[in-house]
C-alpha cells in the first residue's frame, strides 16, 4: 500500500495543467497589456469560444473558478423573490456552499432527477407556485452537462428540455464544467450539446487548464448587470489575459475535445474493468466519471492507495474520475488492486 494515496482518480481538478496551457500562459507573459479583459488575448479567446458554440452575438466573461462562473450566471438571472430550479444532485445545490443563494437572495429548489437528468414534466409542477405573492417565483433552471454523476444529455433530450423550459417562460443555464467531456462522448457539435440554452458556463479547470472557467451569455439582454456581478464577487481578474490565453490554447485545433476524449476513454476502460471483476456500476459510465458500489471494507482498502470520493456516506457508490492525464497504467493499477482485494 502507498504511504500517501494517489490522486490519480480523486478528481479531474487534481490533474496537472496541460503543457500547451503552460506554454500559452508563458507566451502571454510578454510586455504590458490592458487590464480587466481589455487586451487582445482576451478578445481573441472570447471570439474563439463564441465561434465554437456558434453564438456570434453572445458575450463572454471569464472567472477563476467554476463555482464563481455558476454564481455569476445564476445571480444575474434572478431577483431575490424569484427561484432557481436544479436537479437533486446539482453542484449549485450540493457543492457550492450556498453561494448562489447568498449572492442572489433567491432560493435554489431541487427537482427529482435520474443521476442529474431531469424529466421536462418536472418543470410543469414547479411553475404551479407562480403567481401568489406568498411563493418564490421560478425564473431559471440550471442543468449540468455532463451531470455530476457522469450522465450526458443527448442532443434530443437537452433540446426537448430547453424548449419546454422556454415554453414555460423559464431561462436555462447549463453548468458545463465538463461540457467538453459531454461533447466528446456524444460526438456532436458544441451547440448541439447545449441546445438553445440562454447561458452556459464553459469549464476549463477540469479539462487541462491551470484555472479558469468561462461564461457564455447567449442572450445578454436577459442577464442585465452580469458584468457588475462579476466585479462585485471579485472575478474580474485584472490580468485576465492569463485566464483567456488558456482557453485560446485549448480551443484552437480542438485540443479541448482531444483531452476530454482521452479522459472518457480512460473512464470507459476503468468501467469495463470494474464490471469484468463482477462489481456493480452505480450508474452508466458515459463521460469521464465512474461510479462503482464498493463494500465498506473494500472502500477502506482502496482509499489507502487512491484518494477516491464517496459522494454520499450512506450509500455504497464510490467515484473515480479520469482526466486528460490519466494513463492506462493507472487504470490497470487500480483494477489489479481491486482484483487482489476481491480474491
Amino acid at each position: 500500500m502507498a504511504d500517501v494515496p494517489s490522486h490519480a482518480f480523486a478528481s479531474d481538478n487534481a490533474a496537472p495543467a496541460h503543457p500547451d496551457v503552460i506554454d500559452a500562459i508563458a507566451a502571454a507573459n510578454t510586455g504590458s497589456a490592458a487590464s480587466y479583459g481589455n487586451d487582445p488575448v482576451t478578445q481573441r479567446a472570447a471570439e474563439t469560444i463564441k465561434a465554437a458554440f456558434d453564438s456570434p452575438d453572445a458575450h463572454v466573461l471569464f472567472a477563476l473558478t467554476g463555482t464563481a462562473a455558476n454564481v455569476i450566471a445564476l445571480t444575474s438571472a434572478v431577483r431575490p423573490w424569484q427561484e432557481i430550479l436544479c436537479s437533486d444532485i446539482a453542484h449549485s445545490l450540493v457543492d457550492e456552499a450556498g453561494g448562489p443563494v447568498r449572492l442572489s437572495g433567491a432560493p435554489v429548489t431541487q427537482l427529482f432527477s435520474d443521476n442529474g437528468l431531469i424529466d421536462p414534466s418536472a418543470l410543469d409542477t414547479a411553475i404551479t407556485r407562480r403567481g401568489p405573492v406568498h411563493h418564490s417565483q421560478p425564473r431559471i433552471v440550471t442543468i449540468t452537462q455532463s451531470t455530476e454523476n457522469g450522465r450526458v444529455w443527448t442532443p434530443q433530450a437537452i433540446k426537448d428540455f430547453v424548449d419546454h423550459a422556454h415554453d414555460l417562460d423559464l431561462l436555462v443555464h447549463v453548468d458545463g464544467s465538463r461540457i467538453a467531456n459531454a461533447i466528446a462522448a456524444l460526438d456532436v457539435s458544441p451547440r448541439e450539446a447545449i441546445a438553445d440554452a440562454d447561458i452556459v458556463t464553459v469549464g476549463g479547470t477540469k479539462n487541462g487548464m491551470l484555472m479558469g472557467d468561462a461564461i457564455l451569455v447567449r442572450r445578454p439582454d436577459l442577464f442585465d448587470g452580469i458584468h457588475f456581478v462579476q466585479k462585485q464577487i471579485g472575478q474580474l481578474a485584472s490580468k485576465q489575459r492569463f485566464i483567456a490565453a488558456q482557453f485560446e490554447a485549448m480551443l484552437n485545433d480542438g485540443l479541448w475535445l482531444q483531452t476530454a476524449a482521452h479522459a472518457n476513454r480512460m473512464a470507459a476502460r476503468l468501467g469495463a474493468g470494474l464490471s469484468a471483476l463482477g462489481l456493480t456500476l452505480s450508474c452508466p459510465t458515459e463521460a469521464n466519471e465512474v461510479f462503482v458500489d464498493l463494500e465498506p471494507a473494500t472502500y477502506e482498502e482502496v482509499s489507502a492507495s487512491y484518494a477516491v470520493h464517496r459522494p454520499d456516506p450512506l450509500r455504497p457508490a464510490v467515484r473515480f474520475v479520469c482526466s486528460w492525464a490519466t494513463t492506462d497504467t493507472e487504470v490497470d493499477g487500480v483494477l489489479r488492486l481491486l482484483s487482489s482485494i476481491s480474491t
